[in-house]
């Protein structure tokens, strides 16, 4: 990525950097970055916490996530160099109003042109009080080279449709819609990318990607691993707010959304919104038939709450309601504990003749190894007319020498770019909880429909 990395000078606000979600995935991709020259010599990071953490405390997990092989220590010298630490009381404006100081000294010493940006690594509950104090301290002003600042906050923006219009309200008073960055990691993948590219630039796929010739769609996130001990996390969002209503529901759009009349972020946001406006909201009198829910064993004791009903398997039926997709169905699976690791969207073609099954299928394959695979009906080496499914395959590791970015390395990147096309706007997020509105009322007043399964297993039947 170095080629045309921003080298711009930045500022790098994260709170909650001592957070599982910086450890894991944050603090790698910067790492990564600054391995890889993609991050410019004028670079501070300001890592706000509620307590008192040394600066060498904070990377010190980070073997562990880049792996041992990837490990370099100049790297992390380089980072430690540009970072400070600094305490902060979520609720106390006169730690903001003194944070705001400290930047404006920082951006003093960088010098002219730099960017900031505000991650806020922090759980929902937190997200408003920090806007609004950022917001009242002024952080929300133009820089002195006339950018913004750039506020980038994660999953999940909200807990339903009425409190994320809450929270969109709230952070409207403060930023403006373009100075906000909704984080999808998801859409940061290679693969999903691809998608825009491989639909859009290949006449062979562009007149046949249409509910005429395609029989059904499926969106899969399947994990291997459990809660992994985020069990307040974990009991109060479920794998339906978790995942479906962020993730699989964006790369459903990514599938789906008609051609965009160019390829920039403002023309892609609006077929994306287009199309999940058009995704009918599962009625609640079809909450039962269309959808199924699941809870791996193990998971009560793990939260401790016996009666617990927190879903973590779901399978959406859904259907877009407009010329293109009218009557094909879509399959929104995920779920936690299971056999394998998989996160996919498998496109599966009519067939051409009733005889026998000869279903062409196109799967991008997003998690564990990223690709492209399209099966297709072969005949078998020999004598005999005898034909087998054979795949036509493109990986990236085969295909490709260097390291594909992370995702979360092309977040940063494109933040500080000012580039928004691989984060959910505002209207998006609100599409998405309507279509799910009545599976959340369901479910939160009743546990009718829960399916208990086996950890290991492929889920309830």
């Amino acid at each position: 990525m170095a080629s045309d990395a921003p080298q711009q000078p930045l500022v790098l606000v994260i709170f909650g950097i001592t957070g599982d979600l910086s450890q894991r995935k944050l603090l790698p991709a910067l790492y990564q970055l600054a391995k890889s020259g993609d991050l410019s010599p004028a670079t501070h990071i300001i890592g706000i916490s509620r307590r008192a953490v040394e600066r060498a405390t904070v990377y010190e997990q980070l073997p562990q996530f880049v792996g041992s092989d990837e490990y370099e220590q100049a790297s992390v010298d380089w980072l430690l160099d540009r970072t400070e630490m600094r305490q902060l009381n979520v609720g106390v404006q006169a730690d903001y109003e003194a944070l705001l100081q400290r930047i404006r000294a920082v951006e003093g010493e960088l010098g002219h042109g730099a960017s900031r940006l505000y991650y806020l690594s922090v759980p929902p509950q937190a997200m408003g009080a920090i806007v609004h104090h950022l917001g009242k301290a002024g952080h929300n002003q133009p820089l002195k080279g006339g950018d913004r600042p750039r506020l980038l906050v994660e999953k999940p923006f909200g807990y339903d449709y009425a409190s994320a219009q809450e929270l969109i309200k709230a952070t409207s008073e403060h930023f403006h819609e373009d100075q906000i960055y909704r984080i999808d990691h998801y859409l940061a993948k290679e693969t999903v990318q691809n998608m825009l590219t491989f639909r859009f630039q290949n006449p062979l796929f562009q007149s046949v990607w249409n509910g005429k010739h395609i029989d059904h769609i499926s969106v899969t996130a399947h994990e291997k691993i459990g809660i992994e001990g985020r069990a307040v996390f974990y009991e109060q969002t479920g794998a339906l707010r978790d995942l479906v209503q962020s993730h699989l529901l964006q790369l459903l759009a990514v599938a789906t959304m008609d051609k965009p009349i160019e390829l920039t972020s403002q023309a892609i946001h609006a077929q994306k919104l287009a199309l999940l406006r058009d995704i009918r909201p599962v009625a609640a009198g079809d909450v039962l038939t269309h959808t199924v829910r699941g809870q791996y064993h193990g998971y009560r004791e793990e939260v401790d709450n016996a009666m617990s009903n927190v879903e973590t398997f779901v399978r959406l039926q859904l259907e877009i309601d407009n010329d293109m997709w009218r009557g094909v169905p879509i399959i929104v699976e995920t779920g936690k504990a299971l056999a394998e690791k998989l996160t996919e969207v498998e496109v599966c073609f009519r067939q051409a003749d009733s005889t026998a099954d000869t279903r062409n299928k196109l799967r991008f394959r997003i998690q564990p190894t990223e690709g492209i695979t399209l099966q297709l009906q072969a005949k078998q080496p020999g004598i005999a007319n005898q034909t087998q499914v054979v795949d036509m395959d493109f990986d990236y590791a085969r295909s490709f020498t260097h390291r594909p970015a992370e995702a979360y390395e092309r977040v940063i990147v494109d933040a500080i770019r000012g580039d928004q096309t691989l984060f959910a706007s505002s209207d998006e997020v609100l599409a998405s909880w309507r279509i799910l509105e009545n599976v959340l009322a369901a479910w939160s007043h009743s546990g009718d429909g829960l399916v208990l399964y086996d950890q290991g297993s492929t889920g309830p039947a």
